[in-house]
């Protein structure tokens, strides 16, 4: 479903699909149906229609647009026909740039629709309905646009109503109150939000202005009080804010990531998931109460790539797209070292903990493995950057620490796309040489993508030394 609507007594749902011929469908949803009440397959020609609503005083028109195309529809309940006009918009109608649609809603006078676009305008439809007392086979309702407005220089991403104003959301994080002449009423622009994505208002009427409300005057000449509802703000970097008209008062309810999740970690003895996105967002939530604790958002550039928890769980080690690699506070997310370690070019894909937290190994997108150590410095433990060595001809897909059994030491393994299996000997690595103890070709065909140890089998045909007889799987 691509876009979906429901009409203000909740009777009706619209729904457009996703499909390559979007299908528009009306459901009487309240009835034990599985079939819409109608259908209606959309001309390729219309554009991708990724916006839709109801007329708030009316059950049976819709209006929907894609980027190219506005389409207003009538429903005919009694015979389950979904009538509809999309005239065809072009420069030449105004004789002006008229810009991408953004969203459609129905005017205040509900006689006409407005259509927002990316160039600040707004197209004005006159709706055109025949009698009531014609019939359905002289003639349906149709639109057809007569005005073009350039309401303002920045792109809008939002049209809505609400009471006696029709409101607007841009591109620079502004929200405008027009009247129902489009004269500018009121805005909020003061808050530096980020692009406007949605605003959605409270069903409860805004509270009269008293001595105790403290409601700001609005921008009009009269300099009346602007008492509005108090309304909700959705952002394009994944913010939602509640703002209080009374008072004027703003506040963030809570951040999701805005780009792609690339890392997911789990903590090994707590119900806790942290969870980082490409946007530089690492956010910890109790998955078994389904409630989320907290989080911290990297600066610009940095790119969340991999997340590990130490096996004590107070540690969190985290990877990012540019090379730089943080160690947190798996409780705060507060960085554990006075600078990020940065000795990668290349993005961190892996991180992996020893099962004494003594050593954190590394592995990037330019096959290389890079190796951390705990220090005792004026009495206290620091983590150093110890070595790294391009071991690997191809990605590294597994970087695992292991223990050798004679004296419990970790030990040091990665497998690459290259079919190789490389141990390193941390003992007898040192600072900027990371030394390389055996390689073992693990296949003659097939590409390894993952490795794990499995505890109850001891394999003795990787060609390691034999104090290494506990050896992993691939």
């Amino acid at each position: 479903i691509r876009a979906m609507a429901i009409t203000r007594d909740a009777k009706y749902l619209a729904t457009i699909s996703d499909a390559e011929i979007q299908k528009v469908c009306i459901w009487k949803w309240t009835l034990a149906v599985e079939t819409p009440a109608c259908t209606l397959d959309l001309p390729k020609e219309y554009g991708f229609q990724n916006y839709l609503t109801f007329n708030p005083t009316s059950n049976k028109e819709l209006v929907s647009n894609s980027k190219t195309q506005v389409i207003y529809y009538m429903w005919y309940e009694d015979g389950d026909i979904l009538a509809h006009s999309a005239p065809l918009l072009t420069e030449k109608t105004f004789n002006k740039l008229v810009g991408k649609f953004s969203q459609s809603v129905f005017h205040l006078n509900l006689t006409q629709i407005l259509s927002a676009t990316m160039e600040g305008k707004l197209v004005v439809w006159d709706i055109c309905r025949p009698p009531s007392s014609v019939s359905i086979s002289s003639g349906f309702p149709h639109i057809k646009p007569c005005k073009l407005v350039h309401l303002q220089k920045d792109g809008i991403t939002v049209l809505t109503t609400v009471d006696s104003y029709i409101v607007t959301g841009d591109i620079r994080g502004n929200i405008k109150f027009y009247d129902h002449t489009l004269s500018i009423v009121n805005w909020y622009s003061h808050f530096k939000l980020s692009c406007i994505k949605s605003l959605s208002f409270s069903k409860m009427p805004s509270t009269p202005p008293t001595e105790d409300t403290n409601y700001l005057p609005d921008f009009t000449l009269k300099g009346d009080l602007f008492v509005v509802r108090n309304f909700i703000i959705g952002t394009s970097d994944a913010s939602v804010y509640h703002l209080t008209a009374d008072g004027t008062k703003l506040e963030k309810l809570f951040v999701e990531p805005k780009d792609a999740i690339c890392a997911i970690s789990c903590h090994p003895y707590q119900p806790f998931i942290a969870i980082g996105s490409f946007c530089g967002m690492i956010k910890v939530w109790d998955y078994e109460k389904k409630k989320y604790l907290f989080s911290r958002v990297f600066e610009k550039g940095l790119g969340v790539q991999s997340l590990t928890y130490n096996p004590e769980g107070a540690l969190l080690g985290a990877g990012f797209t540019e090379g730089t690699v943080y160690i947190l506070d798996a409780m705060s997310l507060e960085s554990e070292i006075p600078e990020p370690f940065k000795y990668s070019r290349t993005s961190v894909t892996l991180i992996s903990f020893s099962h004494d937290s003594q050593y954190m190994a590394t592995a990037d997108v330019s096959f290389t493995v890079a190796v951390y150590v705990v220090r005792v410095r004026s009495g206290q433990r620091v983590w150093e950057y110890l070595a790294r060595l391009r071991s690997h001809r191809k990605s590294i897909r597994s970087v695992l620490f292991g223990v050798h059994l004679d004296s419990n030491e970790p030990r040091l393994l990665s497998l690459g796309r290259d079919r190789l299996l490389i141990e390193y000997n941390l003992l007898k690595s040192y600072k900027d040489h990371l030394e390389v103890l055996d390689i073992h070709r693990t296949d003659q065909g097939n590409y390894p993508t993952c490795m794990v140890w499995y505890p109850p089998l001891w394999i003795q045909n990787l060609h390691l030394r034999p104090s290494a007889a506990n050896d992993l799987k691939p």
